[in-house]
Order: structure tokens, then sequence, then C-alpha cells
């Protein structure tokens, strides 16, 4: 069954897309739209073509699995330069998403309308490439060159009124009157009007300049690139910048960062795919929020931005006083009672059983007996807490990553108890949210903080080996953190692991290696950037912290008190020793089924502690490496700490661990 029909209305040909589920481009849709507009070149009695959408998108965009090798002919340019051969008009009825090459194909057409409803893009940058079939040379042709700089580079939708105002659209009608005024559009126009044919306007090189500063900030290689085929976009002949911008993306499609990029984006719809539940999700209007601290004041923004009721109950009045200055738009409650209207709860109260018990045990019975409970705790284990309730079917774990309404990761948890509605529910809730989740099992920082756990641990021992908490952090920048390990626990704040550590430390085994200079640090109140020391210290209030003597002479004091006589370690073994060590802490969840996949894991680390995307997330980046190199640097690891990392055992012996080898050969395979 060909997925392009054409009929006729009267002398104005119809060409709908039907490719379920979004009219992805893939080979299939190009051939038969090659094949559709073939037939009509040769139709004398066609005096217009109009193409448009049998589905909710007119074309959501280009199949990426077809990226990582050959793509199959015909391609779309080749797709497109027929649209532009045709002699007769062809307008493009737009509606729903038309992204990258749905975006591209419509501008290959002489005309565009579109319904409410369209959104259009250029999302190849954030795949690591530039847009391959026109995009960069059309675009400024119809926009001028500072509107297509911003669009292809900061790879941002658009809605239909901004693709009005900008040019792209030529009108937005209703909806249900969409594919008539295209028809109508089609027997109005006279001739062809093909952006090919358009000179790029002219512009300042001011305003140029402007737009170029502001979005390649931080901007990856590839985006440099889009920038720099948008203002070339007026030279020469349009065939030759065309070749040129198939030229670039052929070759970035191919790189490893454009390949690392497209595993994340299949990697974050495997895990919103295991999500889905077999009940329909519960309605939720209002979201109550325990707590009124840095926490929850952030989760109430999060809720607020996206159309929810939000209520917030804290006991201290203070901090509900202090709330209501900072947030505007939600209600606030120093009793309990106050939350009693609420759909779902978030607790977001301090990080500590007897008091997360305590608000449970209050709240339940102020709630009606459909609500749903959600904890937001970071480590505690879920299953204790829920024994203070009496309906466990309808609370779960919905683990936020601070801030909430900035970072973009999410872990739904659910225990033995949870039911199908309530994790439907918290699902969806994370994607109105806009956020990417993943599904986490229960455990000790469930699935992000566990590997974060090992990443800290093993930073840790490097310092009390012999580097600097600056020397890490700048290796790890070199890697492409946008901030080191040591500078992210000043900011989170010393005092949050400070009480994890003495919360495990009855059941810590004895032969396992300590560090304790985090907890002299805390012990003298250098909590991090809130009390203006930590690792670092902050003066006047600055965000960027310096080195200062005293943590020197207290990590000095602590290897003298164990012995070590420290030695330089070179950045290379600092990321090696922290890459495997977040390798043998996704080996342990995935080994006992706390996170369900290897790349969760990877969509974890880059969603919510910003490991560079590009390089795929921390297994994906060792999976690049031959077994030997991992072997070696699994070795080094388990001899840091055997008890710690004891799953790396087998690499003391000079063989890559079973656990490993699952996950490596899981992400590798998505290659």
């Amino acid at each position: 069954m060909s997925t392009v029909t054409t009929s006729l209305r009267g002398t104005i040909a119809v060409l709908l897309l039907n490719n379920p589920p979004v009219n992805m481009g893939n080979a299939t849709l190009r051939a038969d739209l090659a094949r559709s507009l073939q037939n009509l070149a040769t139709d004398r009695q066609v005096e217009g073509v109009v193409i448009a959408s049998a589905l909710t998108h007119f074309y959501a965009g280009s199949d990426l699995s077809e990226f990582a090798g050959d793509v199959r002919e015909p391609q779309l340019p080749s797709v497109i330069a027929a649209v532009e051969q045709l002699d007769v008009p062809v307008v493009a009825a737009l509606t729903g998403l038309a992204l990258g090459g749905g975006l591209e194909f419509a501008l290959g057409c002489d005309r565009r309308i579109g319904d409410p409803t369209v959104q259009v893009g250029f999302p190849e940058v954030t795949l690591g490439m530039v847009p391959g079939a026109g995009g960069t040379v059309r675009t400024p042709r119809l926009t001028g060159v500072p509107i297509a700089i911003d669009l292809v580079a900061s790879a941002r939708r658009i809605d239909a009124d901004e693709a009005l105002r900008v040019g792209i659209l030529d009108d937005i009608v209703p909806a249900d009157e969409l594919v008539d005024r295209a028809v109508e559009l089609a027997r109005s126009v006279s001739g062809k009007s093909r952006l090919i044919d358009r000179q790029v306007p002219p512009a300042t090189a001011e305003d140029i300049e402007a737009v170029v500063a502001r979005v390649s900030r931080r901007a990856r290689p590839n985006v440099l690139e889009a920038i720099d085929l948008v203002r070339r976009a007026g030279d020469g002949e349009v065939d030759e910048v065309l070749d040129a911008e198939r030229k670039v993306f052929n070759r970035l499609r191919l790189s490893g960062e454009a390949s690392n990029l497209r595993y994340l984006f299949f990697a974050r719809r495997a895990a919103a795919k295991a999500l889905r539940s077999p009940a329909n999700p519960l309605p939720v209007r209002t979201v109550g929020i325990a707590g009124a601290g840095t926490m929850g004041a952030s989760l109430a923004r999060a809720f607020i931005d996206h159309g929810f009721a939000v209520v917030v109950y804290d006991r201290d009045p203070a901090a509900v006083e202090r709330l209501d200055s900072q947030v505007s738009g939600i209600r606030t409650a120093a009793d309990i009672t106050g939350l009693s209207d609420s759909d779902l709860v978030i607790d977001a109260v301090f990080e500590d059983m007897g008091v997360k018990t305590d608000l449970l045990e209050n709240l339940e019975p102020k709630l009606r007996d459909d609500a749903i409970i959600a904890s937001n705790t970071s480590y505690l284990d879920l299953c204790e807490m829920s024994r203070a309730l009496e309906y466990r079917n309808r609370f779960a774990g919905l683990h936020f990553f601070n801030p909430p309404h900035r970072n973009p990761l999410v872990e739904v948890i659910r225990t033995p108890a949870t039911d199908d509605a309530t994790a439907a529910t918290l699902s969806r809730i994370a994607a109105t949210l806009g956020k990417v989740a993943i599904p986490a099992g229960l455990g000790d920082g469930f699935v992000a903080n566990r590997v974060y756990a090992d990443y800290r641990t093993q930073v840790e021992f490097l310092v009390e080996e012999g580097t600097s908490p600056s020397d890490v952090d700048r290796a790890m920048r070199g890697l492409g953190m946008p901030i080191g390990p040591f500078a992210v626990a000043d900011m989170s704040g010393l005092d949050i692991a400070w009480a994890r550590r003495k919360r495990l430390a009855a059941t810590r085994d004895p032969r396992q290696r300590y560090v304790a200079i985090a907890d002299r640090l805390c012990e003298t109140g250098r909590l991090g950037q809130k009390t203006g020391t930590g690792w670092f210290t902050y003066p006047d209030d600055s965000r960027r912290g310096e080195p200062d003597p005293a943590v020197d002479r207290i990590i000095a004091a602590e290897r003298a008190n164990k012995g070590v006589e420290p030695r330089h370690i070179d950045d290379s073994e600092i990321r090696d020793r922290v890459l495997a060590s977040m390798l043998c802490g996704a080996a342990v969840l995935v080994d006992c089924a706390t996170a369900e996949r290897a790349s969760d894991i990877d969509v974890a680390m880059t969603e919510g502690f910003a490991f560079p995307k590009a390089l795929g997330g921390p297994v994906r980046a060792m999976s690049a490496r031959s077994d030997s190199e991992i072997v070696e640097a699994l070795a080094a690891v388990h001899a840091s700490c055997p008890v710690t990392f004891s799953v790396a055992e087998p690499a003391s012996r000079g063989h890559l661990p079973e656990a490993v080898a699952r996950c490596l050969n899981e992400v590798r395979e998505r290659r």
C-alpha cells in the first residue's frame, strides 16, 4: 500500500502523505513521493498541486535509523528537486509537526499554509549534524540570514504564529479548512515561486554578528558549521551551496558524535516506552507539595509553569512566607489540611526517614481515596516509607533532580505495591512537565545517584592519592563536563552526602575504603556555596570557587593519617578511573535489575548530571574502547577499593567481567 495517495479536485492534484504513525520521512515515503511527482510531471491536465497529510503531522522528520550508513535512494534532496521541477505551483498544507527534513520538504514547495497546530524547526544540530536537504540554503532566502541562523543553530521549534511572522508560512487557516484553502491557493497563484530562485536579502553585519554571538555560545563544532553554511547560502550558484551543505551533512551524520546522539535519542524513546502502563492515568489538576525549602520551591515553579494549580505546605510559617515572596501563582499553607484538595502530593521534606514517615502518616487521612502520594527522596527506602500508609498502591517514588524546574531528569520508582494507575499517572506527569523520565528500581540512590556515588567515591580516592579537587574538576571539564564533581558537590551542599554517609555508617563493610576528607570539611562548617566554603572558597558570594589552602591542609592531614604518599596523577588516569567507576555502577544496577537497560543509565547521566551527550553517556563512552583498554581501566578501579568495586574483580585477572560485558554489548548493539 502506498504511503502517498493522489486525488484530483478539478485541475488541482492533492497528494496525501500517510506513513503512520507520524509521517516519518523514510525510504518508503520518499520513493512513493518521487513516483507520485513523476506521474504528475507528465499529466497536462494538472494545473496545481497540494501536498497535505492524512495524519496528525505533516512530515515529522527523517528516520534517524537511516543515517548510520548509506541512505537509500531516492534521497530527500532529489525528491525536493522533483517538487521544484514541476511546471505548476505546489502548495504545502502543514499541520502538526514539520521538523528537519519535513520542513526542508515544505520549503521546496512554492507556497506554505498551515493550521494553528503547526510547529516547525530544524533539530539537526542537536543530533550532531546540520540540515542536509537545503535547510541552510532555502531558509535564509525566505527569512533573511539572521533569522535563519537562529532557527538552524538554536534547533528551537516555532509555532504557527511565529512561522507566519518570519515568512515560513504564507497564511494560517482553520484546521478543518486547511486542504480546501490550499486547493484555492494552488488554483489562484500564477506560476512557480521557488526559493532557490530568490536572492538572499541583505542584512547588516551587526545584526548577523549579534545572532551568531547569541546562538554560538558554547556551541559544538557542528553548530558552528551550520552557522557558516547559512552565512554562505548566497555565495555562488545555488547548486553549489546545496551540494556543499549535503557534503557537510553526510560527513557529520557518520561522525561518532552524531552516532552517540542518535543512540541517546533512541535510548530516551526506549525508556519512555518502558514507562507505559496498561492502566489509564488519573486526572491531575492540583498538585500539593509538602516542604517549602529549596526543592519544594523549585518543584512549585515547575508545576506552575506547566499549568497546574499548586499548593505548598510547610509547618514552618517562616518557610511558607518566604516561598510566597519567591513564587507567584501558588497557594501556601502552614497546616497540612491545606493539601486536602490535591490530586497528587509530592513529598519534598527533609531527607530523613522519620520526618518522611511522620508526614505520610499525617497526610494520608487528609486526602481523597484516589489521591496519589509520591516521594521525591533521593536515597531512602520507599518500601519502609510506605509502611506509614494504609493505601500503599497509590504511593511511589517520583525523583526530580535539582533544580527540578530546570533539570530534565526524573526517575519513576514503583514499589511492589504501586498499582498501574499510579505508575501511569506519574509517567504522564513527567511527560507533561517536559521531563526525560526513566524507570528505576528500588535501591540506595536508585539509578542516577547510585552511579554518581561511584563517580564521587572515585574522585575522592584520587584526591586522597595525590591529585587536587581543582585538577579533578579540570580533567572532567576537559572530557566535556560543564562543571567538575567537586564544584557540583559545593553547589548541591556537602551536608546532603554527609547525612547519607552517616546513615550508612553502621552497615558499611569495615574492609571498604573510606575517605574522610569530606567529613572533615563538613565538621568545620564547610558545606559548599551556601556557607561560602566547601571544597573551594567563594569570596563575596561568588558562584565560581577558588582553591583554598585550608582545604589543602585538611587533605594533607588525612593523607598523613593514612600514611598515603601523594603522587602525580595525570588527566587521562583521572578520566579513565572515573569512567570505569561509573561503568562498574552501571553493571551492578543492570545486573540486579534496578536499571532496566544500560542505555537508561546513559540517559540519566547525560540528562541529570550533564555528562557530555557528544560521548553518549559513560557506558556508551566506554563501549567505544577496546576490551583490553576497558579491562585495564577496570583493574585500576578494582585496585582502588576491591570492596566498593568488587564487580571489577575479574579485570584484576585480565578478564572482562560478565556483568560489564552485558552492559557494553547492549550498548554496542545499538550502534
